[in-house]
């Protein structure tokens, strides 16, 4: 076995360190974003190889350091192989050739076995269920759970993840708007929820929108009168977080709650309110975002008529990790 500080060229030696160590961002600053393999018929770019080989020892190296020769664990199999790089610049590499049509003496064969494995970086805490990294030219969505040596790591799952502020989009309702009123006042309201990517963690953003009429003669017509006081509409209402239900807390514990009051700007006076919440470190599982109690007061007919419109919750449930 050769150990990676003694791998000649500097390129190599960080391609082989960030793969045996299963960190995948230190794997990305080491290919060109335009990295490509082979390996018989097969080829890929850095997603598709990082994600089917795991772990390389090194035997044997060329006199200039481009080739190396050992065992590979690739898709939990210990096979024979040389890898012949092709640098794209000092400290990456542009292209991977990989022959499996390889032998090497039994001696150095079984003592590599005996370090695959070995010499592999303790992978950090989870801080959230899902990552978004780039691997070549895109991004990726990464998963924390059972690595292929054993421990736990972050998986790619191979699904894109290209825009960097929505991966899921989730509604109440589902499809269309709400709409509740009483005689003379009307809310047409939608609560979403956007899974989005807080750089590399997850987070949610809820927003909150909703439209205000009155009726008057034989229609229904925007607030579009400027108003004062207590005619100003405004919405109130709970907003609040529940964790997935375990044994201890089955209806789900309560991530967090804010009751809301939010009143309408000028004419026509929509509601609209945002709220991120950061998902790092929670556990993965079904979440429930619930805007309840909401009551919308105000509006043109507040000093004659009774305007105040109780809204039907609005309940969106969403899984963090996937």
């Amino acid at each position: 076995m050769i150990s990676t500080e003694k791998l000649r060229q500097p390129a190599v030696r960080a391609f082989i360190d960030s793969l045996n160590a299963r960190d995948e961002r230190a794997f990305a600053e080491a290919v060109n974003e335009k990295f490509i393999y082979t390996c018989g018929e097969e080829e890929g770019d850095a997603a598709g190889f990082y994600t089917a080989h795991i772990q390389f020892v090194v035997t044997d190296q060329s006199s200039d350091g481009y080739t190396l020769t050992g065992v590979m664990l690739k898709a939990d199999d210990e096979v024979a192989a040389r890898l012949t790089f092709v640098p794209a610049g000092y400290v990456s590499v542009g292209k991977l050739d990989i022959s499996t049509d390889v032998e090497i003496p039994s001696d150095s064969f079984i003592d590599a076995l005996a370090h695959l494995g070995g010499g592999r970086a303790e992978p950090k805490p989870a801080a959230g269920t899902l990552r978004r990294l780039k691997l070549g030219d895109h991004y990726f969505v990464h998963r924390w759970g059972r690595g292929g040596m054993g421990g736990a790591d972050w998986i790619n799952t191979g699904e894109k993840a290209p825009d960097p502020d929505v991966y899921q989009s989730f509604h109440s309702p589902a499809h269309g708007e709400q709409t509740d009123e009483v005689r003379v006042s009307r809310v047409v309201s939608r609560l979403s929820v956007d899974l989005g990517w807080d750089g590399t963690y997850q987070k949610a953003t809820a927003r909150f929108h909703a439209r205000l009429s009155f009726w008057e003669a034989v229609a229904w017509f925007s607030e579009k009168y400027r108003l004062a006081g207590d005619s100003i509409p405004k919405v109130t209402g709970t907003l609040t977080l529940t964790g997935p239900p375990t044994l201890t807390v089955p209806e789900g514990t309560v991530i967090s709650t804010e009751k809301i009051t939010v009143p309408g700007g000028k004419p026509p006076y929509p509601i609209d309110f945002t709220r991120e919440f950061p998902l790092t470190g929670l556990p993965l599982g079904t979440y429930t975002l619930t805007l309840a109690n909401a009551v919308k007061t105000g509006g043109y007919w507040t000093s004659k008529y009774n305007t105040t419109v109780a809204l039907r919750d609005h309940t969106i449930s969403f899984t963090v990790g996937g």
